[in-house]
């Protein structure tokens, strides 16, 4: 019953909700990008705005989808209510932009029994104009699937739009930048990009020119668009004006890295397009872009690292908090690093402990810190915990 709260901002939704299918299984897990169209703007995207946050609410909660990417949330006010209408299951994180008058945002919001926050941040920041100062946001997550727990970086972007030459260069810009970043600092880890991409794989939306994202393309022992046969087929995920989306742009794509190759679920990657039919009038009710998903399946074959279901001890109380907290955690006999980031991933504190084993104590002065969500981090050889930490004012 506690999903019901979609329903109840609009009670014409009721229909629309029984109808959306689910994609999702306990067993795998699912993540999806989609652009939300102008997501709480009163002046964009479609003029009713409670009729696209039910439905934007209906299709998260009924999915059956572990985590989403989300682009264009234009209004913080929205997505926090977005949240509240989602229930205690779901948590959600939204990035900073980073220009006076830039308000569409990236956003992730996820299940949050299947993924669980391990830290979250923006990353090339000091490239924003090529990234149409929407820096991409990472989240690093262990997802807890039924006795297996898979340690995996989301990241989630939203590209520079346009057919003009400085768009495109943006475009490619951005994507050498974030290749690069990903080849130098994450080449060991699982990694899965969603977003709006704003550009197709096969060649460019702009006649003529390559892809943009053709480094990836190249680059096939490492990188994989699960969205490659969607763009080879002529898919829309973009679907302008057309009601039935049998025109548009396949831009909106899924990349992961090579160490999710044999986890992915051959031939899952598909353009949600029973939204279609499930909620009246989908293009001007709710977004012009229908969301794109895929299923991961982890087993005894894959060569991502599966650790243990049983996460390491972290305690803090008194919990919530004011001034000062005691953080516990199991010692290694290596030295440990605290950190607390903030839920736009800045880091807010950093202490260093010296080695020790056993139990481990250390009182954390947090006075000056605004009142609201943070993640509280322990790094000792190695390895890494973290809970949720709520300060109150």
């Amino acid at each position: 019953m506690k999903r019901c709260a979609c329903v109840l901002l609009l009670g014409w939704a009721v229909s629309a909700w029984a109808q959306i299918p689910s994609v999702g299984t306990a067993t795998t897990l699912e993540v999806a990008t989609w652009n939300v169209e102008w997501f709480g703007d009163p002046d964009h995207g479609p003029a009713d705005e409670a009729r696209q946050q039910a439905n934007v609410c209906a299709v998260i909660a009924q999915s059956g989808i572990d985590l989403w990417a989300l682009q264009e949330v234009s209004d913080p006010a929205a997505f926090q209510a977005l949240l509240d209408s989602l229930g205690s299951d779901y948590e959600g994180v939204l990035a900073e932009t980073a220009a006076p008058g830039v308000t569409q945002r990236i956003a992730f919001v996820y299940h949050r029994n299947v993924v669980q926050l391990r830290r979250v941040r923006q990353i090339l920041t000091d490239f924003a104009k090529a990234f149409a100062y929407r820096p991409p946001l990472l989240l690093e997550a262990t997802v807890q699937l039924p006795d297996t727990a898979v340690i995996i970086t989301f990241i989630t972007l939203h590209m520079k739009a346009g057919r003009d030459l400085s768009d495109y260069n943006r475009r490619r810009d951005a994507a050498q930048r974030l290749k690069s970043q990903l080849d130098l600092l994450y080449g060991n880890r699982p990694i899965v990009v969603l977003g709006d991409w704003n550009d197709e794989l096969h060649g460019s939306i702009i006649t003529g020119l390559p892809s943009p994202y053709e480094a990836f393309r190249a680059d096939a022992d490492h990188y994989r668009f699960l969205t490659e046969t969607l763009d080879a087929a002529d898919v829309p995920t973009w679907c302008g004006n057309n009601l039935t989306c049998w025109t548009g742009s396949t831009i909106d794509h899924i990349l992961i890295t090579d160490e999710l190759f044999d986890a992915y679920e051959e031939g899952s990657a598909a353009r949600f397009s029973a939204l279609l039919e499930a909620i009246p009038g989908f293009v001007f009710s709710t977004s012009d872009h229908l969301p794109v998903y895929a299923r991961f399946r982890f087993g005894g074959t894959t060569a991502v690292e599966v650790r243990s279901a049983q996460p390491a001890a972290l305690q803090l109380y008194p919990h919530p908090v004011r001034d000062r907290a005691t953080l516990i955690w199991n010692g290694r006999g290596a030295p440990a690093t605290i950190r607390i980031w903030d839920v736009l991933g800045r880091l807010v504190r950093r202490w260093k402990r010296p080695a020790g084993t056993g139990p481990q104590r250390f009182e954390m002065e947090l006075s000056g810190l605004a009142a609201g969500m943070y993640w509280v981090e322990v790094e000792t050889a190695g390895q890494r915990v973290s809970r949720r930490l709520i300060r109150l004012p």
